[in-house]
């Protein structure tokens, strides 16, 4: 059904140029396919910071806003998400970047049902079929789960290191084999992995848009070779040149090897430390399948090798969250799964359960029906926080409210605070956006900043008994003996 629902969409757009939206456009992958799409699609990057450049068009689109997101998306035929979010993008953030790339990708797919995109695209990351799965690839199954829960079809194609100039993952390998004379190999290195060069998933990319070979599945994007990450650094020693000095030895931690790539490599601490943990997973094996068999170009990574040291390499140092103007806060916690309830109930039993963890010294008063919500202390006169909840963009799955004063907030214009349910109420976010706050900067990180943190702790552990106890309630009577 849902594929002769994507025939009849398709149809649609015959005879009319098909619009292609790319969020992430501005990175390697991203870089690569615009340049790619441009003589036969409109192509629209989508970036927080558009730039100009003859042959696209760029939007101002930030993920972290519904808004803005639903906004970026208008007209968009097809839409290709390769964001990753591992940096930071406030001057404080609070919270993982798997639990912020669930909400970035719910804003993302959201914006795609609401807009009538036809197909969703994601570049994703190769899932171990057994044993340890880090948390990097978890978040990566996690968004393939956001985003086909909307009903857009979606084609999720899945990659190990994507080899070129100016990839991470290979300038990482590149400066590693550079600098360091000799090398330590932990056991990770023996892990089994996949690389493929980046003009084939370009290809596989491109060959992807409106396909009906491609719609609704989950490809693996790979060459055929069998690798594992000691062959990349010796293959890539021995193409640059280098004789290196590589010593295996039985340390299984990666904390070591954390510091001395990201002391080796420039690259930052953000980036590194998630990508090394992956380096644990023994990554799948497969074949290219038959969609994807013809687009592949390099079916070995000395291949890869020599079509991409021919260009210099680029620096990994990543800047920092823009500078200038008032420091802003975000925090996003995730919160125990409950299906069976709307983010409208989890946001009145917040409302409810705080004063009640304070002991009463914290008010929450709803006034206006539950509008405005007033949060103050019992001894002082004026409130603490006034939160105003947004009508036009809250619903049964997300619950809003824009931070509109008190003494704590900075400004009455910024920042919001909202409960969400993600990929059918099987995830719960809390979170905080582009907050202000009153207090100065450095009293507010070591104060205000941890008690919201460990509010929201608790906050979780207090639905996770609820949970338990109702689970407890419903269970058969031998389980409750």
């Amino acid at each position: 059904m849902q594929l002769e629902i994507f025939m009849a969409e398709v149809l649609t757009t015959a005879g009319k140029p098909t619009t292609v939206a790319i969020a992430g456009a501005s990175g390697f992958v991203g870089s690569h396919l615009c340049r790619a799409l441009s003589d036969d699609y409109r192509v629209v990057g989508l970036a927080r910071r558009p730039r100009e450049e003859v042959g696209l068009q760029w939007r101002a689109c930030d993920l972290f806003s519904a808004t803005s997101t639903f906004a970026a998306l208008k007209g968009a035929d097809v839409a290709v998400y390769l964001v990753h979010s591992m940096m930071p993008s406030s001057s404080l953030f609070q919270g993982s970047f798997h639990d912020t790339d669930l909400l970035l990708a719910d804003n993302f797919a959201r914006a795609c049902a609401s807009e009538g995109v036809k197909q969703i695209i994601y570049l994703g990351g190769l899932i171990p079929e057994a044993g340890f799965v880090s948390a990097h690839l978890t978040s990566r199954h996690e968004v393939e789960c956001v985003l086909q829960s909307v009903g857009v079809p979606v084609t999720c194609l899945r990659a190990g290191m994507v080899v070129g100039p100016e990839g991470s993952s290979f300038e990482i390998l590149r400066a590693l084999v550079e600098r360091l004379p000799w090398m330590i190999l932990p056991q990770w290195t023996r892990s089994l992995t996949q690389a493929v060069y980046i003009d084939d998933v370009i290809a596989v990319l491109k060959a992807a848009i409106l396909n009906p070979a491609f719609t609704g599945k989950t490809l693996d994007l790979v060459n055929g070779e069998t690798l594992t990450y000691e062959s990349l650094l010796r293959q890539t020693a021995e193409a640059m040149g280098k004789k290196r000095l590589m010593v295996r030895v039985p340390i299984a931690s990666t904390g070591f090897s954390k510091r001395w790539v990201q002391l080796f490599s420039g690259a930052a601490h953000e980036l590194i430390s998630p990508l090394v943990d992956s380096l644990q997973c023994d990554l799948p094996q497969p074949l290219p399948g038959p969609e994807i068999a013809s687009l592949i170009h390099f079916p070995t990574f000395r291949g890869m090798l020599t079509h991409t040291l021919e260009r210099p390499a680029r620096s990994l140092v990543v800047s920092s969250p823009p500078s200038g103007g008032l420091p802003t806060v975000r925090s996003i916690q995730r919160l125990p799964s409950l299906p069976e309830h709307d983010a409208h109930f989890i946001s009145n039993e917040y409302m409810d359960w705080l004063p009640r963890f304070f002991h009463t010294v914290v008010r929450v008063t709803r006034l206006e029906e539950g509008q405005r919500i007033v949060f103050s202390l019992a001894f002082l006169p004026s409130p603490l926080l006034v939160l105003d909840y947004v009508e036009g963009r809250s619903d049964l799955d997300r619950h809003k409210f824009h931070i509109s004063g008190g003494l704590l907030s900075h400004t009455g214009t910024s920042g919001w605070l909202e409960f969400r349910q993600v990929a059918d109420r099987r995830f719960t976010l809390s979170s905080i956006h582009e907050f202000v706050p009153s207090l100065p900067w450095p009293i507010y990180v070591v104060t205000q900043a941890p008690i919201h943190a460990l509010v929201m702790h608790h906050f979780g552990r207090h639905l996770a008994r609820m949970v338990a106890v109702k689970e407890l309630l419903h269970a058969p009577a031998d389980q409750k003996r």
